[in-house]
């Protein structure tokens, strides 16, 4: 056989760095990483944010990068809602899975649930949330559910119903064409809603009222506790509620989120449930589930509500006419709304002290309601 002279000097050096290497005792076999290019930061990728949420995304990604120390890396492409949700749809059928998170209009998400194509996330693998337990315990304004899909949902901000020049009734409420866009008008949010109704009903007749909403909507919001204690009970059927939601508050939240009671909140209104949800075959999943343990804490829900994202928060920034084009969509003028503005008049300053003492005793009378009906 012949041996060519390359051949052999480079398997006489081969052998001389594997004594070298035997002889340090393995010290230097980490050196050659040294050459190499650092590992590039592991890349999640967000579907269905829309474009009033850009500045929202620009701020979590450039946070996410800090926290991360660079390791993980936020990309979001504002589609907006439906196109992302299409896509979506259409790496599933295709088998060619490129998105991690989706965030986008609770239906949505809720619809991907369905499909099978999100996935169920248990609270341990989000220690984050439990920063916002005191919320949800009913200590401070913002009310915050933590959900079986993972991320922390925010709603605030009751309306004084009795503002309105019409008075309200649950006739209102129950027109199918609400779909719970408004929480000002929508008492489905549950509890979010207890104040309106006992203040249109008062004590002996809130639990009627609840009860007749409750019967007349299926969906979205509707049935939270009955939804709920269905999951506890290992029932199969799902809603909304199960995904991780993000309710886009306004600017009076920030010192509640910073952990102080406001028992006089300023003029200012405006919910936008919003949905995130982890894809299931995320080709990064294990980034995606540091973005959903992120963004569930305290410090990014106050960037959250910092930036303002719903029009009702600041009017004049949302000249679009889009916005007044939901309220149309949602029959607000059957309420005397024509406008985003018309919204902050109708503010109700609720002392938030007082019903964080009293809200439980409505809860368990709602649940107990609940179990009865269901057995």
């Amino acid at each position: 056989m012949t041996i060519r002279t390359g051949d052999w000097r480079e398997g006489l050096a081969a052998l001389g760095r594997r004594r070298l290497l035997q002889g340090a005792g393995g010290a230097v076999l980490a050196t050659p990483l040294l050459h190499r290019r650092a590992n590039a930061a592991q890349v999640v990728n967000v579907l269905g944010v829309p474009g009033l949420h850009v500045k929202l995304w620009q701020e979590w990604a450039s946070m996410v990068r800090e926290d991360t120390k660079g390791e993980v890396e936020v990309r979001f492409d504002p589609l907006g809602y439906a196109p992302a949700f299409a896509k979506i749809k259409t790496e599933a059928e295709g088998r060619n899975f490129t998105t991690d998170l989706f965030y986008g209009d609770s239906p949505f998400p809720e619809r991907l649930a369905l499909d099978g194509l999100a996935e169920r996330l248990p609270y341990s693998d989000l220690p984050h949330t439990q920063e916002l337990e005191a919320f949800a315990r009913g200590e401070f304004t913002l009310e915050v559910f933590r959900t079986n899909w993972g991320v922390a949902a925010f709603n605030t901000n009751f309306v004084r119903a009795s503002s309105f020049q019409t008075p309200l009734s649950w006739e209102v409420f129950a027109d199918p064409r609400w779909k719970n866009r408004l929480s000002w008008a929508d008492p489905r949010g549950f509890p979010v809603w207890i104040p309106i109704v006992v203040e249109l009903f008062g004590e002996n007749g809130w639990i009627d009222y609840c009860r007749r909403i409750d019967a007349n909507v299926k969906t979205y919001h509707a049935r939270w506790i009955d939804n709920r204690i269905g999951l506890q009970r290992g029932d199969a059927w799902i809603t909304m509620m199960n995904l991780g939601n993000i309710y886009i508050s306004t600017q009076i939240d920030k010192a509640s989120v910073s952990g102080f009671p406001i028992t006089q909140p300023e003029v200012g209104l405006g919910v936008l449930p919003v949905s995130i949800a982890l894809v299931k075959n995320a080709p990064s999943r294990t980034g995606a589930l540091k973005v959903l343990d992120l963004i569930s804490s305290a410090r990014y829900a106050k960037v959250m509500m910092d930036i303002g994202l719903n029009p009702s928060n600041n009017p004049a920034n949302f000249p679009h006419p889009l916005s007044d084009k939901t309220l149309e969509l949602n029959n607000a003028k059957q309420v005397g709304i024509n406008s985003w503005a018309d919204v902050q008049k109708h503010t109700m300053n609720t002392n938030w002290v007082e019903w964080a003492g009293k809200m439980d005793r409505y809860v368990q009378t709602w649940e107990a309601e609940i179990l009865r009906r269901r057995g």
